[in-house]
């Protein structure tokens, strides 16, 4: 609604209504019929949407309305419109840190942040990132990116071709109802089944695994939901370690050629899936980082030899040459869930030592010296010939994954 701008016989002054001055003999601004009763519909739809019956002389109604239809809705515990939650992270696929693609069609492991890609049977896969052209209008919103698993070789007796996510905390929803929701698509009708599995860590109880969705997959993107309830921890002991958690997992059909393309991947408490809950790429970054960060530039492989040019991780030599340099330490930028495995890399060729720019060759004897879940240490016995104030250089990786 509005005021009745377009009315010039409604009279209003700087585009309000005024009053009637009889001293000046200005008169007061009409009101437009239809004006009137549009303003007074729009409060009566309100009135009614939110279940209550218009009545003439009651003035507090459409405040009741507004306190009504801002109600959760009877099947959530929360307000859509408030708030949502994806358990998951990076589900839209946007940040893959390791690369864009796995190493070879026998590697499987971690490659879109957060997911597993696990296959056996002498498959070979292909996973891999891919983009939605830009103004598609199959999967709404405006993604940019989906998961591609495609399965060049199909092998023989496989028993696992499963996409996954470790939640951390096996506590997550438990006795809780939740629900699961995705988006699809495959190069044939294709079965997709989709499970939780409560893992308790080495030493505890015995993981627990429930079938909450059987699928089937079609040529288009589709939207694909599943309401379940989890199973309670009454009665469950946790193990030794702080690896307990909550697996979400997709599991493929076994021992066939086969593409599979997933986005927008969504777990959430509640019997409802709430449209897809979208992070900025910076905060999701920040999620995965507290499981995996890497020193490489964002496009670089994860690798030794990328070049010195893009090195971030830089040191002066302190010390004389052929000489032992500790405490390189290097920060996270965020904290890890638990103290990482780190490996390292040398830019300037394929060791793992760390490189002496100003001379072009590499330092031997390099260790890891310290670590923790906040900061890594390293130290080295700089290069013969070097002096002190030369740079030095090394790149890292630092995996605290369930």
């Amino acid at each position: 609604m509005d005021y009745p701008k377009s009315v010039p016989s409604a009279g209003l002054v700087n585009g309000q209504f005024a009053d009637e001055n009889p001293i000046i003999g200005t008169p007061g601004s009409l009101i437009p019929a239809s004006w009137g009763n549009a303003v007074t519909q729009e409060i009566l739809n309100a009135i009614s949407e939110a279940g209550l019956t218009p009545t003439e002389d009651q003035n507090d109604q459409l405040s009741r309305a507004i306190r009504q239809l801002s109600k959760p809705d009877p099947l959530q515990h929360f307000p859509v419109q408030v708030y949502r939650k994806n358990l998951l992270i990076n589900g839209g696929f946007d940040i893959w840190q390791r690369g864009a693609t796995n190493l070879a069609p026998n590697t499987g492991g971690y490659v879109a942040d957060r997911f597993r890609c696990d296959w056996n049977g002498n498959a070979g896969v292909n996973i891999s990132r891919q983009g939605f052209v830009l103004g598609q209008t199959e999967v709404p919103d405006e993604p940019r990116y989906f998961l591609r698993w495609q399965q060049v070789t199909a092998g023989t007796g496989a028993t696992i071709h499963k996409i996954s996510q470790n939640i951390e905390s096996v506590r997550t929803l438990a006795g809780k109802t939740a629900t699961v929701s995705f988006w699809a698509k495959s190069d044939a009708a294709r079965p997709l089944k989709v499970s939780i599995t409560q893992y308790f860590g080495p030493s505890g109880s015995e993981s627990v695994e429930k079938n909450v969705g059987d699928f089937l997959l079609t040529t288009s993107w589709a939207l694909y939901t599943t309401t379940f309830q989890v199973p309670s921890l009454a009665g469950k002991m946790l193990g030794n370690t702080n690896s307990d958690c909550l697996r979400l997992a997709f599991d493929l059909p076994l021992n066939v050629l086969q593409t599979v393309d997933l986005a927008q991947v969504q777990l959430e408490e509640g019997p409802i899936a709430t449209p897809f809950e979208y992070r900025t790429a910076a905060q999701e970054l920040i999620n995965c980082q507290r499981y995996y960060e890497k020193s490489f530039n964002t496009w670089l492989p994860v690798q030794a030899g990328n070049g010195s040019s893009t090195c971030l991780s830089t040191f002066t030599q302190i010390p004389a040459g052929n000489t032992g340099q500790y405490g390189m330490t290097i920060g996270f930028l965020v904290q890890k869930r638990a103290q990482p495995t780190v490996l390292a890399f040398c830019p300037g060729d394929n060791s793992n030592q760390v490189w002496n720019l100003t001379l072009g060759r590499a330092c031997t004897g390099t260790t890891l010296q310290s670590l923790t879940n906040r900061s890594i240490s390293f130290a080295t016995v700089t290069a013969v010939g070097s002096v002190p104030g030369q740079t030095l250089q090394l790149e890292w990786t630092a995996d605290a994954e369930l």
